[in-house]
């Protein structure tokens, strides 16, 4: 009792430092009673404070060697040491996932320079196309499905090029025509009212359809060599432009990627404090990536534990009484491949997406909370009136 007597201004100190962080709250400051957890510092503010308070009850204890003192005293000086400190909060598996992604991203990239390429020949092939005469075709005789090889002549002249343009307008003329007709119907059978008229709704709009494409049609079916070798130029144009914006935009996610993966690391140091401010979104990005890297691996998983080609055993006996076993394969073996195939890459994709948007976020963060940047622009853009 003496040396608690003796102790009690350096104890009392250590009791507001107990109590400094604004985690605690006034109920449980009034109760002198807290979670341990909730101790920490939430702020630099918070921790300086507390450093101070120790340094206080330092400078005016009577007996350090008080056991009640020096292990609290030893167990809040832990507490102000760890918010001070940097933490590494960075981890390999996310890094790995975004390595990954920007291996997909750069395998679908060098994919795409094979269509982007095709897609310039086809540009150039329109470009040297011979003046011919093309002839209309008639509503009523142009078909409403492609011939095999449509497709892969019909950028070979005018005529081919607007036949095919002709069949893909007339289709859809039909095929709202006959939506229209069924939408009219189940109105014209609807017993209630609302559903009448929103069968009616259906109807009108199909039937808008129906005549914008006829209009197209007739308006292509009009067109005669320069038009068609205008609107085809046109075409390619676009095409390549879009082939062109995809690759692009596929080398652009690959680079983010790369990009993301050292400045996640750099940003990867918070304080302590910091970390106990963001507890419950550490918590949350941890479900997050808990959740999603079972589902990958669950996919992942489930597809390398597949048979490639689970053969049956076929036992054969002849009629001198020999018998003979092989082994042959299942016609069912080709779906078992695809759905393993399939659910590694649905697994890769998921691992894939998941650390790459938690490195992102965290990231983010890092860049807005682990550096003092108003005291860097202070530094660099000092104020007039300082400099007076």
């Amino acid at each position: 009792m003496e040396e608690k007597m003796l102790n009690a201004d350096a104890l009392g100190y250590l009791d507001e430092a107990m109590f400094t962080s604004s985690l605690i709250s006034k109920k449980e400051r009034e109760a002198k009673e807290t979670d341990w957890k909730n101790v920490y510092p939430r702020t630099k503010a918070e921790t300086e404070q507390m450093e101070s308070l120790l340094q206080k009850a330092n400078a005016v204890v009577e007996d350090a060697t008080n056991q009640e003192y020096s292990e609290r005293y030893k167990a809040l000086s832990e507490v102000v040491d760890w918010s001070k400190k940097r933490h590494a909060s960075w981890t390999w598996k996310l890094i790995a996932g975004a390595l990954l992604g920007a291996g997909i991203f750069y395998y679908f990239y060098y994919d795409q320079q094979k269509d982007i390429a095709q897609a310039k020949v086809d540009q150039e092939q329109v470009n040297q196309w011979k003046e011919i005469s093309v002839e209309e075709v008639p509503y009523s005789v142009c078909p409403t499905e492609h011939a095999k090889d449509d497709y892969a002549m019909r950028l070979t002249s005018a005529e081919k090029y607007k036949i095919y343009k002709l069949i893909d307008l007339k289709t859809s003329t039909e095929s709202y025509e006959k939506t229209a007709k069924e939408y009219q119907q189940q109105a014209d059978t609807a017993k209630i009212q609302e559903n009448k008229d929103k069968f009616l709704q259906r109807a009108e709009a199909s039937t808008e359809n129906a005549v914008k494409y006829r209009a197209q049609y007739d308006s292509i079916n009009a067109m005669d060599f320069i038009q068609i070798h205008a609107m085809a130029i046109s075409d390619m144009d676009k095409h390549v432009d879009s082939q062109e914006s995809w690759g692009n935009s596929l080398y652009g996610y690959m680079i983010f990627l790369l990009v993301l993966i050292p400045l996640y690391i750099i940003t990867g140091y918070p304080h302590g404090y910091t970390i106990t401010r963001h507890r419950r979104r550490s918590g949350c990005l941890n479900i997050f990536r808990k959740v999603g890297f079972g589902l990958a691996s669950f996919c992942f998983g489930t597809g390398v534990a597949m048979n490639l080609l689970p053969d049956y055993v076929e036992k054969t006996t002849y009629s001198d009484g020999t018998t003979r076993t092989e082994k042959k394969s299942d016609i069912g073996n080709i779906f078992i491949i695809v759905l393993k195939v399939g659910l590694m890459i649905v697994g890769a994709f998921i691992f894939c997406f998941v650390a790459s948007l938690i490195m992102m976020i965290e990231t983010i963060a890092g860049l807005i909370e682990n550096f003092n940047w108003s005291g860097w622009m202070r530094k660099l853009f000092p104020s007039k009136k300082k400099e007076e």
